[in-house]
């Protein structure tokens, strides 16, 4: 009698269990490890890299660079697969807008992208804004108000430091990457350039212009936090806080620090 007693107890709660509440109990129990599955089962992750040593090199026949190696960390360690498309700053950033790409580095925040992509937290690097004038012409940009009697270089869409972004009173001439600014400054085309360091000094240093421009005194002294960010149409939205929790792995265990070293 004590055995049959047990088993009608064990059939009755068996049939006690609401099927469906357990089910999506199960499912959040086991959502953290399906996750990313269903992002990669039909297609790759379409990650953009512009040109910008030492972030990225992209004009030659192997891509390396910071973006690059910290692109292929990622990969292993999400589980997923990029398909790195090559684009300029300006329209990698206008392909976020339409979902024409999915994932995108090397960018900083500002409300307008904050429309159309989601950043990864935390940031993954970071850079210096620099102003370069030609060599022996470090004094006529001493401060922000110099900059109204200047042409002053940038490239378009970039995100440098306010009120500089939104002053519409200097003299600005835009270009799609910030290669073509150092000969322009050079051939007098520009008084001055933004930029950011470490690549721009990189760009300096190996693009042969060493010597012939220089830093200002000028120092705006702004450090501009870097992002991993994903276009909010991706389908693949979803997996932007596991980017963000590898980031912040590989800054812990020191990955970070070692892609980064390697191109300085």
């Amino acid at each position: 009698m004590l055995a049959i007693g047990s088993a009608r107890r064990a059939r009755n709660i068996s049939s006690s269990i609401n099927i469906p509440v357990f089910m999506y109990i199960l499912g959040i129990l086991l959502s953290p490890f399906l996750l990313l599955k269903p992002v990669i089962a039909d297609e790759k992750i379409r990650y953009g890299i512009s040109h910008w040593p030492p972030y990225s090199m992209t004009e030659q026949s192997q891509i390396s660079g910071i973006n690059y190696d910290v692109g292929l960390e990622m990969e292993k360690r999400l589980g997923v697969e990029f398909d790195i498309r090559v684009c300029p700053f300006k329209r990698c950033l206008l392909e976020l807008e339409s979902g024409a790409l999915d994932l995108f580095s090397g960018v900083a925040k500002n409300a307008d992208r904050e429309k159309y992509m989601a950043y990864s937290s935390p940031p993954y690097s970071a850079v210096s804004v620099v102003f370069y004038v030609r060599n022996g012409e470090a004094g006529i940009l001493k401060n922000y108000d110099d900059l109204y009697k200047l042409r002053v270089g940038y490239v378009a869409k970039s995100h440098y430091f306010d009120p500089f972004n939104k002053d519409e009173t200097i003299p600005k001439v835009d270009v799609d990457k910030e290669q073509r600014l150092l000969p322009m400054l050079n051939s007098n085309r520009i008084d001055t350039y933004v930029g950011t360091d470490p690549n721009a000094s990189y760009e300096v240093l190996t693009m042969g212009f060493k010597g012939k421009l220089e830093k200002a005194q000028y120092n705006p002294n702004v450090e501009v936090p870097l992002y991993f960010a994903m276009s909010r149409k991706s389908k693949h939205l979803a997996i932007i806080d596991h980017v963000g929790q590898v980031v912040q792995d590989m800054h812990d265990d020191g990955t970070m620090k070692r892609i980064h070293n390697k191109y300085q």
